[in-house]
């Protein structure tokens, strides 16, 4: 195991986001691939197969948080961890299997086919593996090397995807894929991890409990409150609205994926320093100020040229996404980027409790403006709801920060990333505006291109700070 309590959490996210650079490039090209193979009712039915098993999954993804906040404290033996992971799993995957063999004509009927109906027990058990080797793995020291089996993981299920639809297995053929691939790359992590199961103990199964009582209620929490938003607005206003919102969300996600390198880094290391009686509070305000890197300049590019991303990306189908969905989601998004520092030092520092109390109260609090809004104002009310419980939330993340980690979290680095997306906003406008017409994605690529360089420049020459942490993170510029 390497010492969590001093993981450099820039070098470890580093590292970390070229992976889900590759994740995310892998999803999008399996959307774009079997949505067009499948049609829409095939690949409605693989997406229901998936949602089902998400759900289920939130249990096993909570016992694998609990089990990477055991293991990243310092001087902690993971065997028995591991062990007592594997049984939770196979118990609760035993469970699963036992109420599908009692609804099997129900859950046949439900998803179409009897493969497909069985194909949800088949994820639920491999993506739970999954959870847990890949967490553990994470936990004794390697966030960032875990990151990339994640990325292994969605090549190798492309891969087995396509390979099984040419072999005529249509949806359920994905689901065999994802399956497969996931059990060989919870193998790979677990290897990787040099941890073998040891014999579970009451004490181990306690400190789990203790934290996965918490985990798993906020991981069930946190998917609902992803779907919520799809449910109200397909209410309200119909398929087409929740697509309009769909590839708007779809548009602001990378604003999210440095953030959420620099959680998963920083989860492992404050839990190693906590576990040591260190002081986290630098980590944090470190990991807030960079958690916006990205985020930042994707809502500014969004504004910049909103309708021109959306219909060269999704079609001229998508040509009514209403202006402020499409802004809304990408400001959303630098919300739900900040969340993620905030979530992970805390569950680091064991306090799992606050986590929960907090998205318990935003969620109590956005499903019935999200309602009322959204049956007057329909899909632009659920985005100003979302947007506002984001701000809220940011809100009472910085009141705890204050309570619990001696002050709220507001940094000079994160002023100066907002001045340069401003700088880069002007730049991009004053270039559509007057130079250059978007017409491909040739041109779309340019401008975004050009977008990122000047965001990068701006922010380059404004701020010190951030010359001196690309100087210490990024290999060969230290002059080490």
């Amino acid at each position: 195991m390497k010492k969590t309590d001093s993981l450099s959490i820039g070098r470890e996210a580093f590292l970390s986001l070229f992976s889900k650079v590759l994740t995310a490039g892998t999803g999008f090209a399996g959307v774009v691939i079997f949505a067009n193979l499948l049609g829409d009712v095939g690949w409605g039915k693989y997406r229901t197969v998936l949602a089902a098993a998400f759900v289920l999954t939130q249990v096993p993804s909570g016992i694998g948080a609990a089990v990477k906040k055991r293991v990243s404290e310092v001087g902690v033996e993971p065997g028995s961890f591991f062990g007592t992971a594997l049984l939770a799993h196979l118990a609760f995957s035993l469970v699963v299997a036992g109420a599908y063999v009692l609804l099997e004509p129900y859950a046949v009927d439900y998803f179409g086919t009897r493969e497909l109906a069985v194909g949800v027990v088949l994820v639920v058990v491999s993506l739970g593996l999954f959870n847990i080797a890949n967490k553990l793995y994470a936990g004794t020291g390697h966030p960032a090397v875990s990151s990339w089996v994640d990325g292994i993981r969605s090549l190798l299920t492309i891969a087995l995807q396509l390979l099984f639809y040419w072999l005529g297995f249509e949806a359920f053929g994905l689901v065999l894929g994802l399956a497969i691939a996931t059990v060989g790359t919870a193998v790979l992590a677990a290897v990787l991890s040099r941890v073998l199961p040891a014999r579970p103990t009451k004490r181990v199964a306690e400190r789990i409990y203790d934290f996965a009582r918490w985990s798993v209620p906020t991981s069930m929490l946190s998917n609902f409150y992803s779907s919520a938003d799809v449910l109200i607005i397909q209410a309200f206003v119909g398929p087409a609205s929740v697509a309009y919102y769909s590839v708007s969300i779809q548009l602001a996600q990378p604003g999210a994926m440095f953030a959420t390198t620099i959680g998963n880094v920083l989860n492992v290391k404050s839990s190693g320093v906590d576990s040591v009686g260190g002081d986290v509070r630098f980590d944090l305000i470190n990991s807030i100020s960079y958690a916006g890197l990205i985020a930042i300049p994707v809502f500014f590019g969004a504004a910049a040229m909103p309708k021109e991303l959306v219909t060269t990306l999704f079609g001229s189908d998508f040509a009514n996404t209403p202006v402020l969905v499409v802004v809304g989601m990408t400001l959303f998004q630098i919300g739900n980027a900040y969340r993620h520092p905030f979530e992970a030092v805390l569950q680091g520092t064991d306090r799992p409790e606050l986590v929960f109390r907090v998205n318990s109260f935003i969620v109590l609090l956005h499903l019935p403006a999200a309602v009322a809004l959204g049956s007057v104002y329909g899909l632009v009310g659920v985005v100003a709801s979302t947007v506002a419980a984001e701000v809220v939330r940011h809100a009472v993340f910085q009141y705890v920060a204050h309570r619990e980690f001696g002050g709220v979290v507001f940094t000079r680095p994160m002023l100066e990333q907002t001045v340069a997306g401003a700088v880069m906003f002007a730049l991009v406008w004053s270039v559509l505006e007057y130079a250059v017409s978007i017409t491909g994605w040739v041109s779309l690529l340019l401008v975004v291109g050009f977008g990122a360089v000047a965001y990068f420049a701006a922010l380059l020459g404004l701020s010190s700070h951030f010359r001196e942490t690309v100087r210490n993170t990024v290999p060969g510029l230290s002059g080490e």
